[in-house]
C-alpha cells in the first residue's frame, strides 16, 4: 500500500473520530463543571442526580441533571457552547453564532420539556409535584436569548435553583421519588441500589395487584410496606412478612 495513501487514509479517520467525539467530550466537560457546582447544595434540601437516562414508550431521553428537593423537581440540561447563543423560548432551533461562523442546534428549552415530560410519565403517581426547568450555559457562552424560562450560566445556577423556596416535599416523599427515578432509569450504577435501599423500597418484591415498588411506610399501628401507588392503589403488607 503506498504510504502517502495510509497517511491520508489515517487522517481521514482520526478527522472524523475528532468531529465526532469533541461534542460529547466538550458536553462531558458542562456536565461534570455542574454537578461540581451543585455539591454546594444543602444535602438536606436537595437531592442531585446526575445523567439519568430514561426509556419512555421505546425513546430515549437523556436527562444531565434532576434535583429532588423539598420545593419541587427540578430538570436542568448543560450546553457547553461558545459563541453568542440565539434564540427565543418557542423557536425550534438556536443559533450559535461566532463570527462569522452559524450554527443551529434543536432548542435547549424544547428539549428539556421533552426530559420533563419522560421524567412526569415516571413520577405519574406523584401529580402534584412542580417541575422547574433550567438551562445551563457554561461561560464559554454569551447568551442573547429571550425565554420564560430560566437560561442562566452556570455559575448563577445554584443562586437560580434558590429563589424557588416555597417548600412542600417531606423527606420520605422525597426518598420515594429518588428511589423512583433510579429504579426507572436504563444506566443503572451500583451507587444506586443503596441510594435505593435507603429509601426503604423493598427490591425483592412488587405489589401483586400492580407490579409497583412496595415502600417501608409508617401507620398508626407501626410500620408497614404499602404500595408506591397509593392511593389509586391500596395494597399492603405486615412489615414482618419481609426479611433482608
Amino acid at each position: 500500500m503506498d504510504i502517502s495513501f495510509l497517511i491520508i487514509f489515517l487522517l481521514g479517520i482520526l478527522f472524523l473520530l475528532i468531529k465526532y467525539y469533541t461534542p460529547k467530550i466538550k458536553g462531558y466537560i458542562g456536565e461534570r463543571r455542574v454537578s461540581e457546582t451543585l455539591k454546594r447544595l444543602s444535602n438536606e434540601k436537595y437531592t442531585v442526580l446526575n445523567n439519568i437516562e430514561l426509556n419512555i414508550k421505546g425513546s430515549t431521553s437523556q436527562i444531565d441533571h434532576i434535583i429532588v428537593s423539598d420545593y419541587g423537581i427540578f430538570v436542568i440540561e448543560t450546553k457547553n457552547y461558545k459563541g453568542w447563543i440565539l434564540g427565543y423560548e418557542k423557536d425550534r432551533y438556536w443559533f450559535q453564532v461566532i463570527y462569522k461562523y452559524r450554527r443551529k442546534f434543536y432548542n435547549p428549552v424544547l428539549q428539556n420539556q421533552g426530559h420533563i415530560y419522560a421524567l412526569k410519565h415516571v413520577l405519574k403517581n406523584y401529580k402534584y409535584l412542580r417541575y422547574y426547568s433550567i438551562v445551563a450555559f457554561t461561560k464559554r457562552a454569551t447568551i442573547k436569548t429571550k425565554t420564560y424560562t430560566d437560561v442562566v450560566y452556570t455559575n448563577k445556577l445554584v443562586k437560580t435553583i434558590k429563589k424557588y423556596d416555597s417548600a412542600y416535599i417531606n423527606q420520605q416523599t422525597k426518598n420515594e421519588i429518588v428511589a423512583t427515578i433510579l429504579t426507572a432509569r436504563t444506566n443503572n450504577r451500583n451507587q444506586d441500589k443503596k441510594i435505593i435501599a435507603n429509601a426503604n423500597i423493598y427490591k425483592n418484591g412488587s405489589c401483586p395487584n400492580c407490579g409497583g415498588n412496595l415502600i417501608k411506610r409508617n401507620g398508626k399501628h407501626g410500620f408497614f410496606w404499602g404500595c408506591v401507588n397509593f392511593p389509586k392503589c391500596k395494597y399492603t403488607r405486615n412489615e414482618n412478612q419481609f426479611f433482608y
